[in-house]
Parts: C-alpha cells; sequence; structure tokens
C-alpha cells in the first residue's frame, strides 16, 4: 500500500504543471492551459492505465509494472503531440515545428521536463519502496 500511494503521489505532482497556462501566441492575450495535454486520448488512457497499473493487483506483477510505466511514459506522449499539434485548429492550420517552439510557454517545457524525470522516479520507486 505504502508504494502505491507514494507512486501516486508522485504522479499527480508531475501532472501539476498542465494547469499552468503552456501555448498561446502571446502571454495574456491568447493563453491554452497544458489541461489540453491531459483531456486529449491519449492523456486520458495513460492515466487510466497508471491508476490500473498501481492499483489494481494482477497476478502477474509485472503487468502492473508495465501498466503503470505506460501510463508515465504516455503522459510524455501526449505532452509531445499536443506541442507538435495545438497549434493548427487554433492559429495556424498547420504542422510546423518553428510554430510549436513558438507557441509553447516555458511552462510547458517545465512540464515536460517534469513528467520525463517522473518517468525514471515511477522505476526509481518500483525497485526501491516495497510493497
Amino acid at each position: 500500500m505504502k508504494k502505491k500511494v507514494i507512486l501516486t503521489i508522485a504522479f499527480l505532482i508531475s501532472l501539476l504543471p498542465m494547469l499552468l497556462n503552456q501555448y498561446g501566441g502571446m502571454k495574456g492575450v491568447q493563453e491554452i492551459s497544458g489541461l489540453i495535454n491531459l483531456l486529449n486520448p491519449i492523456g486520458i488512457i495513460s492515466v487510466l492505465l497508471f491508476v490500473i497499473g498501481v492499483w489494481v493487483s494482477f497476478k502477474n506483477k509485472k503487468t502492473n509494472k508495465i501498466l503503470g510505466a505506460l501510463g508515465t511514459i504516455g503522459i510524455v506522449v501526449s505532452e509531445i503531440y499536443q506541442f507538435f499539434t495545438w497549434h493548427i485548429m487554433n492559429i495556424t492550420g498547420k504542422i510546423s515545428i518553428h510554430n510549436s517552439i513558438e507557441f509553447a510557454f516555458p511552462e510547458f517545457y517545465i512540464g515536460l521536463a517534469i513528467s520525463l524525470i517522473m518517468i525514471f522516479v515511477y522505476f526509481s520507486i518500483d525497485k526501491i519502496v516495497k510493497e
């Protein structure tokens, strides 16, 4: 139970930057919340995989590890997907790495770094903390 709680707290902390505005044309003019990273299908599935992997007990413990890992990795995939595509519908109408970089606020990069760190934290906690 201790391991599950620690993993869940770490996961929730890694999602906190998504509450900040991460994209937009200019600060204060057109800001888009990082929740779009979490509320797209990849983000939703990732959260579900993490919760199932951590809180549902399977006979084969590898299943739990794999599902939890897919959940944490999926959040990073969701952020990267949104980074490349959010402005297509909202501003530019085309895929452009330049636009992705130009319209992403520093909060996006902070959130992405925290999510990447969470992957390593997940595997570390999984090895260090006993059930």
